[in-house]
């Protein structure tokens, strides 16, 4: 009998298995009963329910291990240790020469090479569920991996033995399984499609990123994230053809699919045949597959194409297809739209059908693909031989980590960098062998390393979706000059220098000196911070004499000295031993406190650093990316614990433990009166409060600081006029900043600016937000020059306005003081230059003094 009901269930679960494949594959596909169905592996029917992230990976093992047409390769670990998967599908045969396959197409990335067609196999890569919270991209994935590797249909057969196909069932499995979790628990019985219920709106944290709340989408060009740099590395490996990018967008939306607007959005370094020849192709075999079943989509509208951030840009970037494909979200099981209900399970099926569009029409075109690709790099060494300026040179004789920062962005790029073998000098820039390198512009990646240097303030368009300036160069905030003549060049660089350039110098029995100048120097500032070891900062520069060589400190090098100490000169030593080791820095001993010029050891101007006890804030209304972005600098970057108070509950909560907190922008206005009361007198204390763009507003509308000169500027009569509503988006859109890099003067005397030894760097404002001037003649730490702008949109009017604007300013109250900025100083994770004063503000914020407060 019990044999008898397990062979029923069975029965019955196939009988809903073939129904599921009818539904997502039509009726006229055939499958191998060898390989189990999804619904039979996961339990339930896809739609049905969210799987979970270990559960998609262990079925595509399971795919691995049970056919010969799959491959699955592991590429990365998450920051929450979930395995980056992809599986690789392809005929078996091809399975069986995989690596020669792939070392035959990288022959088209190659100018050199000569290479024939007639072998190529093309290459398609299919990434799902870059955000999170977009949840039918995994099941979609699920689907189609199934349907290329049990699929006994003749075309399928037939396009697997000419086609590799890469399948990625979740860019952000943090994020994914964030999702999964919420959606699951959330869902109803049956379904409930009303907008208000809660497995609608979301949670507490956002699905959309990963760990750290970064959209991981907009990180194929920065290369924060280990995520970012598993899948760019993996990318690179195969160089696809065509990339396709599954997202979801308002549920009201139909489907979307490229090709985008005309030209006004095209990159112009990109042939023009990416835009207007190869992505209508695609979108032929994508608008056939759709017409099949009834989906509405639209295409020309909404999305642009050009920066190399996206997963849908990056691979025009590299001589391949990169499309956007979105469907309108079902926000869970199922949600009412103004069409009708929007269903999980329907989400799924258009993904599903556009995805084995997109093998088609590789296959199909792969000739029209191939010529592109190999067109591409070999274009890119004549677009790069007109250019005036033939070659960069980069790098900081002051800050080793930084250097090697940049130097591994671009090879995670493959760029190619060489060693720079003599002294070279330029624009007042000097870079010295060891610590600079040579770029040229002529060779193969020319368009990606163009974008990490470009600087571009013509556009044909005024609205954009997202930034217009994304060189990494000025957020890094390296030296590096373009020259036009010629340089020499080493030998060519394949990894980061291995080669140790830190320690300590000598055991001393009298101080310990290092300067402040390295990027990872505060990492080091707080391990011996957090050892107990008592730190001192110099508030001005000096020189002293170690082991008959002199050397010149700048503000902020960090002076421990032996006395004072609550243990023992070796432990001491040995504890600086370990900071040094910890980021590679230089640490001298000294045997006297008497230096050659400037103040002694024992100076006034030599100041105590106390160990900072950081706090944030969280929670709605708060902007969860620039909270994850200042949680990632501190705590992955330079290992400073950041604790994160939940906004419901700051009432509660005890300020009297932190010595910094910080508001990233958001709307504070939930925050009751009573905690405004305390978090006044917790700065008037003592406390450091660091607040950036709207959370600066918030703090000068609630009387936090007071020293502002009131905006007089008139408003324009033009500001009054009646427009026509259609005139809407084109005239407001326009002003709109959404991601513009300036030119900026730091006052590099401030302690905020601890370390910095230019006061010529660079901003990035992505807002219109402007912080008002303050009264103080000194408290403006850091501001746009009179002709800001470098690269990205900017009307004539915001040009004019933001000349010499304000960008980081102070204001003492108390014992306290208050940072703010006008923009996140963290942004994207790259900003790198901005995110040193947010940790000098961390570390020496309390000594920040006016006229009428010195401290001592």
């Amino acid at each position: 009998m019990k044999k008898l009901a397990i062979i029923i269930l069975l029965f019955i679960a196939g009988l809903y298995s073939f129904a599921q494949n009818d539904y997502y594959f039509g009726r006229d596909n055939q499958f191998d009963p060898k390989i189990p169905t999804p619904e039979q592996f996961f339990g339930f029917p896809i739609g049905s329910s969210l799987a979970r992230y270990d559960k998609v990976v262990e079925y595509y093992k399971l795919l691995d291990n049970l056919s010969d047409r799959a491959q699955l390769e592991v590429i990365g670990k998450t920051y929450e240790n979930r395995e980056q998967v992809v599986l690789i599908v392809t005929s078996p045969d091809n399975q069986k020469n995989l690596e020669s396959i792939r070392q035959n197409h990288l022959k088209l990335i190659d100018p050199k090479s000569s290479s024939s067609n007639n072998d190529q196999k093309v290459i398609v890569h299919l990434g799902y569920n870059v955000h999170g919270g977009e949840i039918a991209g995994t099941e979609a994935a699920i689907l189609a991996a199934y349907y290329f590797v049990a699929s006994t249909n003749n075309e399928t057969i037939k396009n697997l033995e000419q086609a590799v196909v890469l399948i990625d069932p979740a860019l952000n499995p943090d994020g994914r399984d964030r999702a999964a979790s919420y959606f699951n628990t959330f869902k109803s019985f049956p379904p409930v499609s009303d907008p208000n219920d809660i497995e609608h709106a979301g949670g507490f944290t956002p699905h959309r990123g990963n760990h750290f709340w970064t959209d991981l989408n907009r990180d194929w060009f920065p290369l924060v994230h280990v995520e970012s740099k598993a899948r760019v590395d993996f990318y690179h490996k195969w160089y696809p053809n065509i990339y396709a990018d599954y997202h979801e967008m308002g549920s009201n939306s139909a489907y979307y699919f490229e090709p985008s607007p005309p030209r006004s959005t095209w990159n112009p370094t990109i042939p023009e045949e990416t835009y207007n020849v190869l992505n209508p192709i695609l979108a032929k075999y994508y608008s056939e597959s759709l017409d099949k079943i009834g989906s509405l989509y639209y295409t020309k509208e909404d999305f642009d194409n050009i920066s190399p951030i996206y997963g849908s840009t990056y691979p025009d970037f590299q001589g391949g297809v990169g499309t956007t494909l979105e469907v309108g979200s079902s926000a869970g099981i199922e949600i009412e739209t103004e069409v009708g209900v929007r269903k999980f399970s329907r989400n799924i099926k258009d993904n599903v059908i556009t995805s084995i569009a997109a093998i088609k029409a590789a296959v199909a075109e792969k000739d029209v693909l191939f010529k592109h690709q190999k067109d591409f790099f070999s274009s890119a060494l004549s677009l790069a031989n007109k250019r005036a300026d033939k070659y960069i040179v980069f790098g900081d004789k002051n800050d080793n980590n930084l250097t090697k920062l940049f130097l591994d962005h671009l090879l995670s790029h493959k760029i190619d960098v060489y060693e720079l073998p003599d002294k070279f000098s330029q624009n007042g820039k000097d870079f010295e062998p060891g610590n600079a390198y040579v770029v040229p512009f002529s060779q193969p990646q020319y368009r990606i390393l163009n974008a990490v240097f470009e600087e571009n303030t013509t556009f044909v368009d005024s609205i954009f979706m997202d930034i217009t300036a994304w060189s990494t160069v000025h957020g890094y905030g390296i030296p590096f000059v373009k020259v036009k003549g010629a340089v020499r060049q080493g030998q060519k660089v394949t990894d980061i220098p291995q080669i140790k350039k830190g320690g300590v110098s000598q055991k001393s029995d009298y101080a310990y000196i290092f300067n402040y100048t390295d990027y990872l120097a505060s990492k080091s500032l707080y391990y011996l911070l957090d050892k107990g070891v008592v730190v001192k900062a110099a508030y001005k520069d000096f020189s002293a004499s170690v082991a008959g060589t002199e050397y010149k400190f700048n503000k902020g090098a960090i002076v421990i000295p032996v006395e004072y100490q609550n243990i023992s000169s070796d432990q001491l030593y040995n504890i600086v031993k370990e900071a040094a080791e910890l980021t590679d820095i230089k640490i001298l001993g000294v045997t006297t406190g008497f230096s050659t010029t400037g103040i002694d050891l024992g100076s006034n101007n030599i100041r105590r650093v106390e160990k900072p006890i950081v706090a944030t804030l969280v929670g709605s209304g708060i902007n969860w990316t620039d909270v994850g972005e200042t949680w990632f600098l501190l705590g992955n970057r330079l290992n400073i614990p950041l604790t994160k108070i939940n906004v419901a509950s700051a009432d509660w909560a005890d300020l009297n433990r932190y010595t910094s907190i910080i508001l990233s922008d958001g709307n504070y206005n939930s925050l009751s009166p009573n905690f405004i009361g305390k978090l006044q007198q917790w700065v008037a204390n003592g406390g450091t409060l660091i607040t950036s763009e709207g959370a600066s507003k918030w703090a000068i509308d609630n009387k936090i600081v007071i020293g502002f000169v009131p905006d007089s500027v008139p408003r324009s009569k033009n500001e009054y006029k009646r427009l026509d509503y259609i005139s809407q988006r084109e005239n407001e859109g326009p002003q709109r900043i959404g991601g513009a890099i300036f030119n900026a003067d730091l006052d590099i005397t401030n302690p905020l600016a601890f370390g910095i030894v230019s006061r010529e760097t660079y901003a990035i404002k992505t807002s219109n937000y402007k912080l008002p001037r303050p009264k103080s003649n000194y408290a403006t730490v850091l501001q746009l020059t009179d002709k800001p702008q470098i690269s990205g949109f900017l009307t004539k009017k915001n040009q004019q306005e933001l000349k010499n604007a304000p960008l980081v300013v102070f204001e003492n109250k108390g014992k306290g003081t208050v940072v703010l900025f006008a923009e996140s100083p963290t942004f994207r994770g790259y900003w790198l230059s901005s995110g040193r004063i947010l940790t000098n503000a961390i570390f020496f914020g309390s000594n920040l003094s006016s006229p009428g407060r010195y401290r001592p």
